[in-house]
């Protein structure tokens, strides 16, 4: 399109036409622009009036969210490049910047004001020194966030055809008839634990306990009883209780206490009902849930859809876990699985999950240059497949025993130090704290490297339901009892603080609401997958252990205007 007083006055008119103002300088860049469209004066229509449409879309956006940046219909120069600029982006571009990586310790806290009803997405930074009042504001939270979801379930609602009310736990006595109550097991002193919610405390007693739904019952957990206050008494009704959570699903909430005696709750409930992401980010609202900072309105977030369906199926994730790069058997099969994926477009992204030597450092005769050894042997590896080393990207979450500050959650990534050869060759190394998340377009995925089966299997304070015998095996009914525990507290670990000591001011890092996309969990058991109110969780393995790994693909099919995930077990004969 060549720069005439017809062609000028033409576009100035069309803009009008569409409530905008063109600058001049403005103008001048667009008929440079539209001048590339040398084909046929179609395919320059065709762009100009794409240029229009995202312009209109973006001042739109703007007036939305309450600013006046752009929403006074003037096209300038800076405005017309960052449109431009955004359209001729290739599905790669596209499928690159939509992945999006954001550690534990620069995480903004979700907070739930109980007496506002209200939800706060703060960003203030926190230190990893914490004083009491923050262990304590720790649990209030924790216990906020899911007593809000519980009460907004219809059978809860009053005046609304709720059939049941929570009542709390200092208003057991005088009170006849089935009650229902929310709490968190607490240890009060050795050896015995209590119920508490925000108004007070009850004893526990766990000589008849027994348990009806999958899960474990640890301390710290946050169960929902029922019960029957009789001449002192609360009587729990020995009954699976099914209650319809807001998608109609049913939830087995079961029977928890056997009875209540001078206080004392004899068998502890079920886990608290659960919400699905979206249902979630719905009550929440979406400016509150995007902790990546990368959607602010619906609008974007349909955009950023309109982008995952048609660039995303293209993204893969090659996850492992259990990486020990002492052991050379392991960096073989390392460069045999890397040499399969070196010729990929677009390369997959490869998430390494630790521990990354078979012992930890303190064990290691040669300290911190061994350490450092493994990490160069592994860049060399990489860097034998030259596209691998200048465009894959790789993420390593560090494990329980990777040398850095460990043994409290959420726990920062393997130092510098040890990594400087490996970060010097591989261009996209990155070392992620532990838990990690990532965005890819509007899907988030959770990262987290620890032993909950063993851990939960030793802190469990009632032995989990077992299915018949034959219909599955012991190991993957416990590696499901994990998930649905983690997914039902809402929290990555709720064990005893003494089992798994967690930074105070940083617990929001370790929570999961709302549910991510994908709970990825490196644990020391047999692979699975399971889909849980629609989040996938999915364990690769040890790669230690017979060279597994898993292939994901957090876009892998189209549906109408949704997308389905896919994941695949791999191993390296």
């Amino acid at each position: 399109m060549t720069s005439t007083p017809t062609t000028r006055k033409r576009l100035t008119r069309i803009f009008k036409s569409r409530g905008l103002t063109l600058q001049s300088t403005a103008l001048d860049a667009l008929l440079n622009v539209l001048s590339r469209e040398t084909h046929s004066p179609s395919n320059a229509d065709d762009a100009l009036f794409a240029i229009i449409d995202e312009i209109k879309q973006r001042m739109e956006d703007a007036a939305a969210v309450g600013s006046s940046v752009r929403t006074q219909g003037i096209v300038t120069v800076s405005l017309l490049e960052e449109v431009v600029a955004n359209l001729s982006r290739n599905g790669k571009d596209v499928a690159e910047e939509a992945l999006q990586l954001l550690p534990a310790y620069s995480m903004p806290r979700l907070e739930y004001d109980p007496m506002r009803r209200t939800f706060d997405l703060v960003r203030e930074p926190k230190s990893l020194v914490g004083e009491a009042i923050d262990k304590v504001a720790m649990f209030a939270q924790r216990y906020a966030l899911i007593h809000q979801r519980i009460v907004r379930q219809d059978i809860f609602q009053r005046g609304a055809g709720g059939t049941h009310v929570l009542t709390p736990v200092e208003s057991l006595l005088g009170r006849s008839g089935r009650k229902f109550l929310l709490g968190m097991i607490v240890q009060v002193e050795e050896g015995k634990y209590y119920l508490e919610d925000h108004t007070g405390q009850v004893p526990l007693d766990f000589s008849q306990a027994s348990l009806l739904t999958d899960g474990f019952v640890m301390e710290n957990c946050i169960v929902l009883v029922e019960g029957e206050a009789v001449d002192g008494v609360l009587h729990v009704h020995h009954l699976e209780k099914q209650i319809d959570n807001a998608d109609d699903e049913l939830i087995s909430i079961t029977r928890v206490v056997d009875f209540l005696n001078n206080r004392q709750l004899r068998n502890v409930a079920g886990s608290p009902i659960v919400e699905n992401r979206s249902s979630a980010i719905q009550a929440i609202g979406l400016q509150n849930t995007d902790i990546f900072n990368s959607i602010n309105s619906l609008s974007e977030l349909e955009k950023e859809r309109q982008q995952e369906i048609k660039h995303g199926q293209d993204g893969m994730f090659v996850i492992l876990s259990d990486v020990h790069l002492d052991n050379p058997s392991v960096l073989d099969k390392l460069e045999v699985m890397l040499e399969g994926y070196s010729e990929f477009t677009p390369l997959p992204v490869f998430i390494f999950m630790g521990n990354f030597m078979s012992k930890p450092l303190s064990a290691s005769s040669d300290g911190g240059k061994a350490v450092m050894s493994y990490f160069e042997d592994l860049a060399g590896i990489i860097c034998k497949f030259p596209k691998l080393a200048k465009e894959g990207r790789f993420v390593f979450v560090p494990g329980p025993s990777d040398p850095g500050i460990t043994g409290v959650l959420p726990r920062g990534p393997i130092p510098n130090y040890f990594t400087g050869a490996l970060r010097s060759k591989v261009k996209h190394a990155f070392f992620a704290s532990n838990p990690c998340r990532m965005r890819f377009f509007t899907k988030e995925l959770v990262f987290f490297r620890d032993d909950l089966v063993s851990k939960m299997r030793r802190h469990t304070l009632l032995q989990p339901r077992q299915e018949e015998e034959g219909s599955t095996s012991v190991q993957r009914q416990l590696s499901r009892h994990a998930v649905k525990t983690v997914l039902d507290q809402s929290h990555l670990s709720p064990l005893p603080l003494s089992a798994s000591p967690i930074f105070w001011q940083h617990d929001h890092a370790l929570r999961l609401y709302p549910f991510p996309d994908a709970l990825i969990i490196g644990d020391r058991v047999d692979q699975y997958y399971e889909n849980y109110e629609e989040c996938d969780a999915i364990n690769p393995g040890p790669f230690t252990a017979g060279y597994n790994f898993v292939v994901y693909r957090p876009v892998g099919e189209v549906r109408k205007s949704d997308t389905t995930s896919e994941v695949e077990f791999s191993q390296i004969e």
